[in-house]
């Protein structure tokens, strides 16, 4: 089967192609229904603007299972929106949140988390908190349970989530930028933030 690289491409282009190779990816593995893990463990630096006042037409989202920062949009093809509050911090915003009535994007729980963005080798089992913005500083860890029931994890037999967890490196209010690092593991039920093929 064909694997995504350990780095997601920082390049527009390149996240294209590796949104293609993914469904290449699923065809080529087990299947949907597949118990064992399909997906490496995917670890990638990315740059977002701030939802509110950020530049025209700047990317202030993104979609952990493709890898994509891009422009939030009515779609709400995304996991999460960034935006900067009045004293400097991230605000991480689910989907769901920003979403209408006329919209239904799928589930993103979030909880911050002890130690640092390294020493986290796994997402918690429970005490996320659902479709709910999140406050955060710099070297915050925080991870994600993206509940993707209807789609990505639809038909897989271990779970019907799957775990991302990102950290914030800087922040420049003036520009409405935010740095960060993500690590996702795009494995349905599976757990662990490990380098490879998770174990859990």
């Amino acid at each position: 089967m064909t694997t995504f690289p350990t780095v997601l491409p920082r390049h527009p282009a390149g996240r294209i192609l590796a949104a293609v190779a993914l469904v290449a990816a699923f065809a080529a593995c087990k299947g949907f229904t597949a118990i064992d893990q399909s997906f490496q463990n995917v670890t990638a630096d990315d740059t977002a603007y701030a939802i509110n006042n950020g530049p025209a037409n700047s990317p202030n989202s993104i979609n952990f299972f493709q890898g994509l920062v891009a422009r939030a949009d009515q779609g709400f093809a995304f996991d999460l929106a960034f935006d900067i509050d009045d004293n400097g911090n991230v605000v991480l915003i689910p989907a769901k949140a920003l979403s209408t009535t006329f919209a239904s994007p799928y589930t993103v729980a979030l909880q911050k988390v002890n130690g640092s963005f390294e020493t986290v080798l796994a997402a918690p089992k429970d005490g996320y908190r659902p479709d709910t913005a999140m406050t955060i500083g710099i070297g915050q860890t925080v991870v994600a349970e993206s509940q993707d029931f209807f789609g990505t994890c639809a038909f897989a037999l271990k779970g019907q989530s799957y775990f991302s967890k990102i950290v914030i490196n800087e922040v420049d209010p003036a520009l409405r930028r935010i740095v960060f690092t993500v690590t996702v593991d795009r494995n349905c039920g599976f757990h662990s933030f490990e380098p490879g093929l998770p174990r859990d």
